[in-house]
């Protein structure tokens, strides 16, 4: 068993730990693009010196002067991309662990709170037990228990007549002159024929014995609808006990000095989802810069490092470059050795480097996949209700083996919102009852916990827990 603030720290330490990983390979990543960006410029000086031994001063120029620009080109990319990256992985590490010093000082709160409806539990609690005795609780109590016994019954009594009618009306509702005479309302004030018309009625009447047959069908439709009047109004009389009882229990609450205590749990409440929003509008910060920095190491970005490194990788790649290497290692002086000597070390740790490149995106990719199924799980679990202070999951090592199933791969957010439903167990205490009409606050409102938490209603993701009413 743990509470639902273990259950929301394990889901939220482990988004962090998450954002913490993506981090590191942010900074590998940022790492390794800037190394093969120097190893291109490296490439390009080779060749550039290579264009220079073994052409005539025009066409060097020409090659060289291609080579510098996609050169500096690719350079002043790459470090205005390290900057971006740089400030954006700043102000995420900053965030992150103001998250996570948040979510500590939001179980502060938490505490605060539990500890504020406590006391309002405490007294109410006192205050049934004072009652327990008292003749006028007793009789309001019974009233509404009596009452709810009678209603049931006479909604039992109309649902029997309701049915019974259905079967008993069938052999006047097969008798085409009976029903053409109860629907013209013939024998009562309602019916209007002309003379023609009455004589024949009467014929009719008389041959189906309709004076008799009237007034028992009458009688067999209008009792259902007497006895569904009569179980309503029982209903209605429920509503009118049950609040004479809430009214007495409110005034005997009242007295033992409820209000002061409904206050201070009122003033927790308010400070707990005021430091909630502050919190939720650092991760809509962190958000907007995982956009951010998605963008930047997006290959396909207009001003993404790797497009840079790619413009540059082209213009060495061009056919009188190749043709230049080619002649350079068929014809090798002691210039060109040293030359083709570099390109050789290049090439192998250029290879290697832009596969650890790929390998970093692909599993950044893959992280980050997760992260957002864990955080589709934290928007159920407070859509849901389950952070409720003072709820309880029954099946605690089972969620936190769904979460590193998560982590790994291997389950999805739907599993863990699976592994919420099956452990959450709502709190069962005085303020989840009904006695008194549940918490009041100084604005007059007032509320009780639901049993089990109900469909997504909740204005925000960390608003406060549901209660109902205004708490």
């Amino acid at each position: 068993m743990i509470t639902s603030r273990q259950a929301l720290s394990q889901l939220e330490q482990a988004i962090l730990g998450v954002r913490r990983d993506e981090d590191r390979l942010t900074a590998m990543l940022k790492s390794a693009t800037e190394e093969t960006a120097r190893l291109r410029a490296r490439q390009a000086e080779a060749y550039k010196a290579l264009a220079r031994l073994r052409l005539d001063e025009l066409q060097a120029n020409k090659v060289t002067g291609d080579l510098d620009t996609a050169e500096r080109d690719a350079l002043a990319v790459v470090e205005k991309g390290r900057t971006a990256l740089a400030g954006i992985a700043a102000k995420r590490a900053t965030l992150v662990d103001a998250i996570a010093a948040g979510e500590k000082t939001l179980d502060e709160h938490a505490d605060r709170l539990e500890k504020a409806i406590d006391a309002v539990d405490d007294l109410t609690d006192k205050t049934k037990a004072r009652l327990a005795d008292d003749k006028a609780w007793l009789a309001a109590r019974d009233k509404v228990t009596s009452t709810e016994a009678m209603a049931a019954a006479s909604a039992e009594k109309a649902d029997q007549a309701e049915k019974d009618l259905a079967e008993k009306r069938k052999p006047y509702d097969a008798d085409p002159l009976f029903s053409y005479l109860w629907k013209r309302g013939y024998g009562t004030s309602a019916y209007r024929a002309g003379f023609l018309a009455r004589y024949v009625d009467r014929k009719v009447a008389k041959l189906v014995d309709y004076d008799k047959a009237r007034p028992n069908y009458y009688m067999l439709t209008e009792i259902p609808v007497r006895l569904r009047d009569h179980a309503t109004r029982l209903h209605e009389a429920i509503a009118a006990a049950k609040s004479a009882l809430v009214a007495l229990e409110r005034k005997a609450l009242e007295a033992d000095g409820i209000a002061p205590l409904e206050a201070k749990a009122a003033a927790a409440d308010d400070a707990r989802k005021a430091f909630a929003a502050e919190l939720d509008g650092m991760k809509a910060e962190l958000a907007a810069l995982d956009k951010e920095q998605e963008a930047l190491l997006d290959p396909a970005g207009d001003h993404s490092l790797s497009k840079a490194i790619d413009g540059l990788a082209a213009a060495i790649a061009r056919e009188d470059l190749a043709a230049l290497h080619k002649e350079a290692l068929q014809t090798p002086t002691p210039e060109d050795e040293r030359i083709v000597a570099t390109l050789r070390e290049i090439e192998p740790a250029l290879r290697r480097r832009e596969a650890e490149t790929e390998e970093v995106r692909k599993t950044a990719v893959a992280l980050g996949k997760k992260r957002v199924e864990l955080e589709a799980s934290r928007t159920s679990f407070h859509r849901e209700g389950y952070d409720d202070p003072r709820g309880r999951f029954s099946n605690g090592p089972d969620i936190g083996s769904v979460i590193g199933g998560v982590l790994g791969g291997m389950l999805s957010s739907g599993n863990l919102n699976d592994a919420f439903g099956r452990g959450w167990s709502s709190p069962s205490r005085g303020s989840g009852s009904t006695f008194g009409g549940g918490i009041r606050f100084p604005s007059g409102g007032s509320s009780s916990r639901p049993s089990r938490p109900s469909a997504p209603s909740r204005p925000s993701s960390r608003g406060g827990f549901r209660t109902g009413g205004r708490f």
